[in-house]
């Protein structure tokens, strides 16, 4: 309650959001005058104030406006006051790390930034990353036999997205991807998108953006319990399980679980299927707590992954087939030291070990006596085995009313493969960079963010990567946000050394590739608009990007494939975001269209591509019943690579669409909750492949876009002490 007894004749109010002391602009404020009972009803202007005339009464002011907490004050004399009021915290701005000099939220950082946060996670049923971003307007999910999920993004393929977990990067690329289908969102808070290169922070393989999964850290309580159940009836069975406890001395959690899948084919009976059985293991032990001044994270997860490929029954009696089996190994250890100082100075230290293996094995099956007979060439077995030693470290200064602030770093990647199909069967790739920017506020709404990086490469020269961001915040609640940036992209020792060989691929590493330089543009605008109860996020981002040298998959005879390089990739994409949150109704209407096009020695080929999504989740108050629609149009979509000829071959995928529906419900005071629904409600299966050559069409294979229509329910339960 705000009081104060008289003076002048008028009340003058300035309203003010206690999380950034900036206006609240217009905002509705009933108020009533006691003695004659006059009520009326105002908005604050564009400075946040609202003045009453007054006669010397008291007066009674309600707020209420979408985003802030109700509140009631008594004004028993005029003159000037400043009231701050409380974010109401079901529409704070979500908190992001990724690249930030210290935790910010989106509406405060330079960049822009798209969070994914645990309650989506949970409305889609998402088991992997691939599960989720599949219903991600400008992403692009490719799924590969032997090889997984794949992800682009505006028409960059995966090996330009750099994928960390807690800031810590993801290796063990096969064909320049990290599989998605194999990272797990047990135990998942958020997950944070940057579209565009990061190259400044995070060097290569950072040129279309980065992904940054944050893990939950500490209980709501001292000891945890979570456990669920996943079941789909196309062949998913998952099941795995959290425990977090907290003592005085620190955060112990636990994490492990399984998924399991027996694979699927649209042609039942065979034993080849279109999506291969696989079988998961993963777990996670962590250690937090503070040592003097230094919040210290371990951090140890393991993963393990059997593929199974079972091969057609050969001719003539087809009573023998040649089966394969594909294991991969993660074991991925890192300490995080991080630690705030005297006047908002902050330091973080990265250090980490990552190892990757893949196994793969080729047994000749007779089906008639069940023996499996290990086959002896040397060249249809492979063990090849990746590991990385990053060190990482920035000291920043970060201060919200500064007028600069600043952030300088280290990143050390130290890469060694190992594996008969390696070119010299042990290679290494050495990475060290030092970078820096800067956060000017030369004026109150306008943050300019400059940043630069240089590295050393074992293998290739490199030169400075600099960006410049810039944000100016309108008081009318708008935002503007442009930058333009360069990035780099060495060639990994898969693209470089490996010869990755089996039933579906045959592709040879190139030693003599040159690294990816690239030029980035992007703008956008992003307003909040106040109805009543409601609030909406209408948003345009436009994106401009040009890589010289891009390293693309090119046809050389037969089957093989090998590792080039394409003189220019351009791609521009615009994008229009509409997004809504009310008090039972909170959702997201996207429109992107992408235009990608390729040169090469005085030929250029272009396509253009487009997307529509629709993601809606309604709460039904009395029942508590949450249900969810997630809808996305894919255009027809193209790649393009080159004919043993050297001719640029366009590959089309046909258009589709996809669509979710989920319901989910909580129970005994959110202790356990249940979410059912279906998967692929319009039953899209494997589409057919074109290519164009020189005008000529012809069969480009089939791309593999879903299972067909699935029925899903997880059971989770939550206990608390």
């Amino acid at each position: 309650m705000f009081a104060a007894s008289f003076a002048n004749a008028q009340i003058n109010i300035t309203f003010l959001s206690e999380a950034d002391n900036l206006p609240i602009v217009f905002a509705p404020v009933k108020w009533k005058i006691l003695t004659t009972g006059k009520t009326m009803q105002c908005q604050t202007d564009i400075d946040g104030k609202l003045n009453i005339s007054n006669e010397g009464s008291t007066v009674i002011t309600n707020f209420s406006y979408l985003g802030y907490e109700s509140r009631r004050d008594t004004f028993n004399k005029n003159g000037n006051f400043t009231i701050l009021v409380k974010t109401d915290i079901k529409y704070l701005p979500e908190a992001v790390v990724t690249d930030q000099y210290t935790a910010t939220n989106t509406e405060k950082a330079v960049q822009k930034i798209i969070v994914i946060d645990e309650k989506k996670i949970k409305s889609l049923a998402a088991v992997n990353l691939g599960d989720l971003l599949s219903n991600q307007l400008n992403f692009k999910i490719n799924n590969d036999n032997s090889l997984g999920s794949s992800l682009s993004i505006m028409g960059l393929n995966g090996q330009n997205i750099k994928i960390l977990i807690d800031g810590i990067p993801v290796i063990g690329r096969m064909n320049g991807n990290i599989d998605i289908s194999q990272i797990n969102l047990n135990d998942i808070e958020r997950i944070e998108i940057i579209e565009g290169p990061l190259s400044v922070a995070y060097g290569t393989n950072a040129l279309g953006g980065a992904i940054n999964i944050i893990t939950k850290k500490k209980p709501s309580k001292k000891t945890n319990l979570t456990t669920s159940f996943y079941y789909e009836n196309s062949g998913k069975y998952n099941a795995d399980a959290t425990f977090k406890y907290r003592r005085a001395n620190g955060v112990y959690n636990f994490s492990l679980g399984r998924n399991y899948f027996d694979g699927w084919s649209s042609t039942k009976y065979l034993r080849f299927e279109e999506w291969k059985p696989k079988e998961q293991y993963f777990g996670r032990f962590q250690y937090l707590r503070k040592i003097k001044c230094f919040d210290i994270d371990f951090k140890s997860e393991y993963f393990n992954e059997k593929l199974t490929n079972k091969g057609v029954p050969r001719q003539p009696y087809y009573e023998t087939a040649f089966d394969e089996y594909f294991y991969t190994n993660r074991f991925d250890n890192s300490i995080t030291a991080n630690s705030k100082f005297k006047k908002n100075r902050f330091l973080n230290i990265i250090f980490s070990y990552n190892t990757y293996s893949r196994v793969k094995n080729r047994y000749l099956f007779n089906r008639v006596t069940l023996e499996r007979t290990l086959v002896p060439e040397a060249n249809e077995q492979d063990t090849t085995k990746f590991s990385l030693f990053v060190m990482r470290g920035t000291f920043s200064k970060s201060l919200s009313n500064a007028k600069l602030n600043y952030q300088a770093g280290y990143d050390i990647n130290l890469e060694k493969g190992s594996g008969q199909r390696l070119k010299n069967e042990i290679e290494k790739i050495n990475d060290l960079a030092v970078f820096t920017s800067l956060e000017y506020t030369p004026v109150k709404d306008l943050q300019i963010k400059p940043g630069i990086r240089y590295s050393y490469n074992s293998a290739f020269k490199t030169v400075p990567i600099p960006s410049i961001n810039f944000k100016y915040s309108f008081k009318s609640n708008a935002i503007v946000r442009t930058s333009y940036a360069k990035g780099f992209r060495a060639p990994d020792l898969k693209e470089l050394y490996l010869n990755f060989v089996d039933v579906n691929h045959d592709i040879t590493g190139n030693p003599n590739l040159k690294p990816e330089k690239s030029d980035n543009f992007q703008i956008s605008l992003i307003k909040k608009l106040f109805y009543k109860k409601s609030i909406f996020f209408p948003e345009i981002t436009f994106y401009a990007n040009s890589v010289k040298d891009r390293i693309f998959l090119s046809y050389r005879q037969n089957t093989n494939y090998t590792y080039m390089n394409i003189a220019k990739f351009k791609s521009l994409t615009g994008t229009f975001n509409f997004g809504y949150k009310c008090d039972k109704i909170s959702g997201n209407t996207g429109f992107s269209s992408s235009t990608i096009s390729t040169s090469e020695k005085g030929f250029a080929n272009s396509a253009t591509f487009y997307e529509i999504s629709n993601n809606t989740s309604f709460t039904e108050t009395k029942t508590g019943i949450t249900s969810s629609l997630f809808i996305k149009f894919n255009s027809k979509t193209y790649n393009f690579t080159t004919d043993e000829n050297g001719n640029t071959v366009k590959t089309i995928i046909p258009q589709y669409f996809w669509s979710d529906f989920t319901l989910s419900k909580s129970f005994f005071g959110k202790k356990l909750s249940v979410n059912c629904g279906i998967k692929n409600i319009l039953n899209v299966k494997t589409l057919a492949m074109s290519g164009v050559s020189n005008g000529t069409h012809s069969n480009g294979g089939s791309y593999l876009a879903g299972m067909g229509r699935t029925y899903f329910i997880k059971i989770e339960y939550n206990f608390a002490k």
